[in-house]
């Protein structure tokens, strides 16, 4: 999309996700809610006349799934990562080139909520005078992990889209990278992509599956995002892969340690 692009979204840490570790996911207490009148407007900040008389002021509240997820992940102060699931989910691609690739580790760590597998950024992504950083994680021989990440809209069954980092492994980038190759769907901007995930860790299968723009609206009754729409997501940046604090990957080292 040639149109200039907007200014890149910093943001401080990338929340712990990944496609190619298997996480455990939350329960959601979903029940039915019976159908009612809008009420009134209560809160004082009551719209003005000639604006509702005028059809200047539309409701932004939507229904469905995938916007209750957009909702709730606008509330996040985390960069956004996509997650692939066993449901079939729409993309596209909002570059051509991954805007950070880096390394990062994986560490089973105890939380509130018992043992998770939480990332950290590899101290050897940063240099000092030309020479990379030694990393304690690395050191404990703990391996760092390959990590290749796009920006990508995630489009909702309503069309609306949401900016996503798609951080991939070795394993989906081989796909990415043989569709960047392929004159049929190259350059990975033109289409849209249908992600999803089979299986369970150690036999996990990755589906991507390239799409036309018409087949949104022909196949899954999905009108596509406009350029406009697409262009005021933004972009993420490298900004966001920030560097850890040494004296807390000495610790986990440390606690790496004590459980050998």
């Amino acid at each position: 999309m040639p149109p200039t692009k907007k200014a890149a979204r910093k943001i401080p840490r990338q929340e712990p996700d990944d496609n190619y570790m298997a996480e455990a996911e939350d329960d959601e207490d979903e029940r039915p809610v019976p159908p009612r009148r809008p009420a009134a407007a209560t809160n004082g900040d009551d719209v003005d006349d000639d604006e509702e008389a005028d059809g200047k002021v539309e409701s932004g509240i939507r229904r469905g799934n995938s916007a209750a997820r957009q909702i709730i992940d606008s509330t996040s102060s985390f960069a956004q990562a996509f997650k692939l699931t066993e449901q079939i989910q729409v993309i596209k691609f909002l570059e051509d080139d991954a805007y950070a690739n880096y390394l990062r580790h994986w560490v089973e760590r105890m939380t509130p909520t018992g043992r998770q597998n939480r990332s950290y950024t590899c101290l050897r992504n940063f240099k000092k005078g030309g020479v990379p950083l030694d990393c304690p994680l690395c050191d404990a021989g703990d391996k760092a992990q390959a990590v290749v990440a796009f920006n990508i809209a995630l489009i909702g069954d309503d069309g609306v889209a949401t900016l996503k980092t798609f951080d991939l492994g070795p394993k989906l980038f081989g796909i990415v990278e043989n569709y960047t190759r392929d004159p049929k769907v190259a350059p990975l901007t033109k289409g849209y992509f249908l992600a999803s995930r089979s299986g369970k860790k150690g036999t996990v299968n990755y589906q991507l599956v390239p799409i036309k723009a018409h087949s949104l609206s022909d196949d899954y009754n999905i009108d596509p995002p406009t350029p406009e729409e697409l262009k005021a997501l933004g972009l993420y940046d490298a900004g966001i892969i920030t560097m850890p604090k040494r004296s807390e990957l000495v610790e986990i080292a440390a606690e790496m340690a004590d459980d050998y």
